[in-house]
């Protein structure tokens, strides 16, 4: 999906002014936490954030401080968790538009997708139900065309 077009230079800074606001310290772990995520189009795991910290840019920072981290980051909706049934939440920032996501269970690839008539249908079963509709996550499993 398509992110807004915003720098990463203003991002970032919207996001620490948000952070120091809100009581809470910033950190250089952080930044490249959001770095990472922000450049990245695919949907990473703690294990693999730690990686490219280290790997891309040189940044040593331990599993625990990339879980810790993420954890914050969900808790601000500055990013969203995904569960694709292999024991690891896969993240991704909050800057698209909506969208739902397809599994694939062999291969464990995302497909990221946005369905007008799914879309509608969530909002009239809510409506025919009494049910004010505030968020849906959908996420289908199954197995992609590569792997069939």
């Amino acid at each position: 999906m398509q992110k807004y077009e915003e720098s990463f230079e203003s991002f970032l800074e919207n996001f620490k002014n948000t952070v120091s606001k809100l009581g809470f310290k910033n950190s250089i772990q952080k930044d490249y936490i959001l770095k990472i995520l922000y450049f990245n189009d695919e949907h990473l795991s703690a294990e693999q954030i730690a990686n490219i910290a280290k790997t891309e840019y040189k940044v040593d920072m331990g599993i625990a401080t990339v879980y810790r981290t993420v954890k914050f980051f969900e808790e601000l909706n500055i990013i969203n968790s995904l569960d694709i049934g292999d024991g690891a939440k896969r993240y991704e920032l909050n800057l698209s538009l909506h969208h739902d996501h397809m599994i694939c269970t062999s291969c464990n690839k995302i497909i990221e997708f946005n369905d007008d008539v799914i879309e509608k249908q969530q909002l009239k079963v809510a409506k025919d139900n009494s049910f004010i509709l505030s968020d849906h996550i959908m996420t289908i499993y199954g197995v992609c065309e590569d792997c069939q």
